[in-house]
């Protein structure tokens, strides 16, 4: 049977303890809150004094940082060469031995900067340099100079072939201006020449050598301030011949529809207040917004010379009296493409202060007819339940005038002007007495048998028995 290794876990990232973990058990920091990005394994050892310690021995941790080895210059990445051999980093701090081959950027650090020979010393200009101590090369080393007794300070010419000695025709090295006549393009300062040139109007005075700016009738001094701003003149040449300054308005007057007038003087703040549960006020950016609150309330009167169009599930209006000019409201103005709801109004009471009521008078949906109820505790929504507990036929009390046709369930009270088609549910006990057909009583019956005479009703033989 194959054996099972049972390594402890742990969720977090932080390694087990000596106290934690028996020798040879392993243990397993899956680091969860991290998505194993610091999950290592561990496994219990000891140490040459027989003392318990914990080691790594791999885990999540340890495969990441393999997979991540890159060829590229990454910073604290695993290093793996490419598929020549080579990979890319910064500074590479080592002691380097043997060739150095191929191209060589940045610092090399280690024996090449404590090197004190060259390996092979060169010749520079003829003369041989190993790097152990610096050479002169003087001029006769030159290959392709051809001098004769150099003096300090002489220049060398390329005479196309050679260098040379350079010959100074003109003896320049101890001239100066003077000794060089003028030209018709770089001329000499001269005093007439500047006074010349600074003349003409430019506001600068030229005497004895001296350039000055010629005063303006402007002060010296500063113009402008909090409450003043400079006004000032300015000429072709830019100089300002005039400065004063001219007050600014430290204040301005607001009014509104009602309230006084005030003055907001400068440094003050202008508020712009809202009325609460109508108007709300924000300023952001030098930029006040006005306008209505969530769910305004107007505590005035409100009078809409415009249509009034309201979107929304509910409209609720908590007056005491209702005015309406329309001598005819419509009801279900959006039930014109089925016949799904009902139709009417309805109302709400309570008898015994514990248990709501509704009462109302609504066509049915469901087969056409208008219906007048009561004491019904369900509210209605689009449609009247008629089975709802408590729900009861309403009494209408009115004079009725046209045809009645149908059965007539409970009592008619008023006048009833018309035809009533059928009272078969009815019976003479809800009719009152008529002058002809006369009800059964005993009294009469009794006067029309007295006499001792026999009479004969519907073919029977009234003896004076009991009956």
């Amino acid at each position: 049977m194959a054996s099972v290794i049972q390594i402890k876990r742990s969720s977090g990232n932080t390694a087990p303890t000596t106290a934690q973990l028996a020798e040879a058990e392993m243990a397993y920091t899956q680091d969860a809150s991290n998505d194993g990005v610091s999950a290592k394994l561990y496994i219990e050892s000891v140490d040459s004094g027989s003392n318990p310690v914990i080691h790594v021995v791999g885990g999540k941790y340890y495969t990441d940082e393999v997979d991540a080895a890159t060829n590229s210059n990454t910073a604290s990445t695993i290093v793996k060469r490419d598929a020549s051999g080579n990979f890319s980093a910064g500074t590479v701090t080592a002691d380097v031995t043997g060739d150095v081959t191929g191209n060589v950027t940045g610092d090399l650090t280690g024996n090449a900067d404590t090197a004190t020979a060259l390996e092979t010393a060169r010749n520079i200009a003829g003369v041989s340099f190993d790097g152990t101590a610096d050479i002169s090369v003087g001029i006769d080393n030159l290959s392709d100079v051809t001098i004769t007794s150099p003096a300090s300070g002489q220049s060398l010419v390329y005479n196309g072939t050679a260098w040379v000695n350079a010959t100074d025709e003109d003896n320049l090295v101890n001239n100066d201006t003077d000794d060089l006549s003028e030209g018709s393009s770089n001329l000499y300062y001269t005093n007439a020449r500047v006074d010349a040139y600074l003349s003409g109007g430019t506001g600068i005075d030229f005497a004895s050598g001296v350039i000055d700016l010629a005063d303006t009738a402007v002060s010296a001094g500063s113009y402008g301030s909090t409450t003043a701003i400079p006004v000032i003149t300015v000429d072709a040449q830019g100089r300002i011949t005039s400065a004063s300054t001219a007050a600014i308005a430290t204040s301005f007057d607001i009014a509104a529809d009602s309230g006084t007038a005030d003055t907001v003087a400068g440094g003050e703040t202008l508020t712009i207040a809202g009325t609460a549960n109508e108007i709300q006020t924000t300023v952001t950016n030098n930029q006040v917004q006005v306008g209505l609150v969530a769910n305004p309330t107007v505590s005035g009167n409100l009078t809409v010379s415009g249509n009034l169009t309201v979107s929304g599930s509910t409209t609720q209006v908590d007056t005491t009296n209702l005015s309406v000019n329309d001598p005819l409201f419509a009801l279900a103005t959006g039930n014109n493409a089925s016949d799904a709801i009902d139709i009417g109004f309805y109302g709400l009471y309570d008898t015994s202060g514990s248990q709501d009521l509704y009462t109302g008078l609504f066509r049915d949906a469901s087969d056409g007819k208008w219906r007048l109820f009561k004491d019904t505790q369900t509210q209605p929504t689009t449609t009247v339940d008629t089975s709802a507990s408590g729900y009861a036929v309403a009494t209408l009390v009115a004079a009725l005038e046209g045809n009645v046709t149908g059965n007539v369930t409970g009592d008619l009270t008023g006048d009833v002007t018309g035809t009533v088609s059928s009272i078969a549910n009815h019976d003479t006990d809800a009719l009152s007495e008529g002058s002809t057909n006369l009800y059964f009583t005993d009294t009469r019956v009794g006067t029309f048998l007295s006499g001792g005479t026999s009479k004969t009703i519907n073919n029977a033989t009234i003896d004076g028995g009991t009956f």
